[in-house]
C-alpha cells in the first residue's frame, strides 16, 4: 500500500508534501464510508460525466469542513480528483455521436471507390472492436460488397477484397458459408483460373489481395478447420511452383513473381498456426522456400523480411529459417528464450537453433538444381549453402555444440527420406548432403570428436523411423571430392618413383646378325653391324 501511495504522490505537484496529504486522504477514506463509496463510484468505468461531477463536488464539500482561509490538503485532493475525472467518457453521448456520424463514414471507407485498402482494414477492425451489435454492422458491409464484386473494373476491386478478407477473419463463423461461396465461385474459378482475353487487364492489381482473402478466411476458421484447407494449400503451392493457374498463362514475369510472393507468404502465414503447420507437406514447404530464389530482387527481399519478422517473434518453427537474413539475431533471441523459459523436449525442436540442421539438409537434398549426387560442382554449391548457415551456428562463444550438430547429421544417415522412402536416388542424395555437412562441421571445429551432450530428435515428418541394426557409416563422397570441397583444389596425385632417385640407363637390345636370305640384302656374310 505504501508503494501505491508513493506512486500517486509522484504525480502531484511538490511530491514531498503531497506524500503527507495522500496519507491523510487515505486515513479519511478509511474513517468515512460514505466518502469512500463516492470515490469508488468516481473511478468506476460505468461512471458517467454527470455522476463524476456530483461525486467531485460532494468529496470537496466534505473535505472543506471545517472551513479554513487556506486549505492545502483540499487543494491537493482537488488536483488529484481533476486528474481522475477527464478519463471518464460519457458513453451515452458517444453512442449517439457514433450512430449519427461515425457509422456512415465507416461504411463508406469499407466500400469500393470510397476508401483506400488500409482504411477498409482499419474500418472493419474498428467496427469489430467498439460496437456491441457488430454482427449487424459487418453484415451491412459484407452483403452488398459480396454481391457487387466485378473483375471488369479491377482498380475498384482491391478495397472490397480487403474489407471482405478482414470480415471473414474476424467473424468467420457468422460468414462461413457466404465467404466459402465467394472463394469458390469468384476468387478461384472466375479469377485465378480464368484466362483473360488479349488486351484485358490480367488482374495484376488485385490477385495478391484475392489470395490474402483465402488466408484470412482460413485463419478465422482455425478453431473449426474447414475441409477446404488442404485445397487452399495445394492451390498456393501450385501458384508458387508455376506462378499462374490459367491454361494459356497470359501473364508477365513480374506479375507472376508477385503471385508467387503472395502464395508463398500465404503458406508462411498459415504455418504460424499450429493447426495448419501440421498439415503443410514437405513438398509445399520446399516450394515455399524457393521464393527466396525468385528472379525478382524485390520479391526475395520482401519474402525474407516477412520470414525474419515471424522468426524473431517466435511465430514460426526453425524449419522455416532457410535464409540467413538477420540469423544471428534469431539465434540469440531463441537461446535467451530457452535460458529464461525451460521448455519440454518436444518444444526444443522449434526453438533450439541447432535443430535447423535436419530441415536444411532435407531441403538441400530436394534442391531442383541438385541432380547428380557425385557431381563436384553441385556438391560444392551444396557445401556453400550448408556453410552459409553452419558458419553462424558455429561462431566462437556462441554457446553452440559442434558435437551435437555432428551427431545430428550422423543420425540423419540412419533413417530414410520420408518424402520418398522407397526411392534409392532420393535417399542417396540425402546421405550425400549429410556427408557434405559432416565434412564442413569436422573441418571447422576440434570439438566434434567429443561425445554429444544429448541425443538429437529428428522430425518424423521428414525422416522415417530408423531400422534396427542398420548402420550407414560409409561416406558417400570420395576422398578426392572431400579435399576439393575443403580446399577448392583437387587432391594432388602421387608421383610414381622417388623424385631424386637417378634413373638407370636403358639397356640396348643386342643386335642379332641376320643372314642374306633373311634380310634380302647384298651385305657380306663376314661383316658385322656396328653397334
Amino acid at each position: 500500500m505504501f508503494g501505491k501511495l508513493m506512486t500517486i504522490a509522484k504525480n502531484l505537484p511538490d511530491p514531498g508534501k503531497a506524500q503527507d496529504f495522500v496519507k491523510k486522504f487515505k486515513q479519511v477514506l478509511g474513517d468515512d464510508e460514505k466518502l469512500r463509496s463516492q470515490l469508488e463510484l468516481l473511478i468506476s468505468p460505468t461512471c458517467s460525466c454527470k455522476q463524476a461531477d456530483i461525486c467531485v463536488r460532494e468529496i470537496a464539500w466534505k473535505l472543506a469542513n471545517p472551513k479554513q482561509l487556506t486549505n492545502p490538503f483540499l487543494e491537493k485532493v482537488k488536483f488529484l480528483l481533476e486528474r481522475i475525472v477527464p478519463v471518464h467518457i460519457d458513453s451515452e453521448a458517444m453512442n449517439a455521436l457514433i450512430r449519427s456520424t461515425l457509422i456512415p463514414i465507416l461504411h463508406q471507407k469499407a466500400k469500393s471507390g470510397r476508401g483506400t485498402p488500409h482504411q477498409a482494414k482499419q474500418t472493419v477492425h474498428c467496427i469489430h472492436a467498439i460496437f456491441t451489435n457488430k454482427e449487424v454492422q459487418l453484415a451491412q458491409i459484407f452483403e452488398p460488397l459480396s454481391r457487387s464484386l466485378n473483375a471488369d473494373v479491377p482498380e475498384q476491386l482491391i478495397t472490397p477484397l480487403v474489407s471482405l478478407d478482414h470480415i471473414s477473419m474476424l467473424a468467420a463463423n457468422q460468414f462461413a458459408s457466404p465467404v466459402k461461396s465467394v472463394v469458390a465461385n469468384f476468387i478461384v474459378k472466375d479469377q485465378l483460373m480464368n484466362d483473360r482475353s488479349l488486351g484485358e487487364n490480367n488482374g495484376k492489381l488485385w490477385s495478391p489481395d484475392a489470395i490474402e482473402l483465402l488466408v484470412r478466411w482460413l485463419l478465422g476458421m482455425k478453431n473449426n478447420q474447414s475441409k477446404s484447407t488442404n485445397s487452399t494449400l495445394r492451390l498456393s503451392a501450385m501458384l508458387v511452383s508455376e506462378g499462374v493457374l490459367t491454361e494459356q498463362k497470359r501473364i508477365g514475369k513480374s506479375d507472376m513473381s508477385r503471385l508467387q510472393l503472395a502464395a508463398g507468404s500465404a503458406i508462411m502465414k498459415l504455418a504460424q498456426e499450429s493447426c495448419y503447420h501440421e498439415i503443410i507437406t514437405p513438398e509445399q514447404f520446399q516450394l515455399c522456400a524457393l521464393v527466396t530464389n525468385d528472379e525478382c530482387y524485390q520479391v526475395r527481399q520482401i519474402f525474407a523480411q516477412k520470414l525474419h519478422k515471424a522468426l524473431v517473434k517466435l511465430l514460426l518453427p526453425l524449419e522455416r529459417a532457410h535464409t540467413r537474413l538477420c540469423l544471428p539475431k534469431n539465434i540469440s533471441i531463441r537461446r535467451e528464450y530457452i535460458k529464461q523459459n525451460p521448455v519440454a523436449t518436444e518444444k526444443l525442436l522449434s526453438l533450439l537453433p541447432e535443430y535447423v540442421i535436419p530441415y536444411m539438409i532435407h531441403l538441400l537434398a530436394h534442391d531442383p538444381d541438385f541432380t547428380r549426387s557425385q557431381d563436384a560442382d553441385q556438391l560444392h554449391d551444396i557445401k556453400e549453402c550448408l556453410w552459409f548457415m553452419l558458419e553462424v551456428l558455429m561462431t566462437k562463444n556462441g554457446n553452440n555444440s559442434p558435437a551435437f550438430m555432428k551427431k545430428m547429421a550422423e543420425n540423419i544417415k540412419l533413417p530414410r527420406d520420408a518424402q520418398s522412402p522407397d526411392k534409392s536416388q532420393t535417399n542417396e542424395k540425402l546421405y550425400t548432403v549429410c556427408d557434405v555437412a559432416l565434412c564442413a562441421i569436422n573441418s571447422k571445429s576440434a570439438l566434434c570428436s567429443a561425445d554429444s551432450p544429448k541425443d538429437p530428435v529428428l522430425p518424423m515428418k521428414f525422416f522415417t523411423q530408423p531400422e534396427k541394426d542398420f548402420c550407414n557409416d560409409k561416406s558417400s563422397i570420395s576422398e578426392e571430392t572431400r579435399v576439393l570441397l575443403l580446399t577448392g583444389k583437387p587432391k594432388p596425385t602421387e608421383v610414381l618413383g622417388a623424385v631424386n632417385k637417378p634413373l638407370s640407363a636403358t639397356r640396348r637390345k643386342p643386335c642379332v646378325r641376320s643372314t642374306d636370305t633373311e634380310t634380302g640384302s647384298n651385305v657380306n656374310g663376314n661383316s658385322e653391324l656396328n653397334p
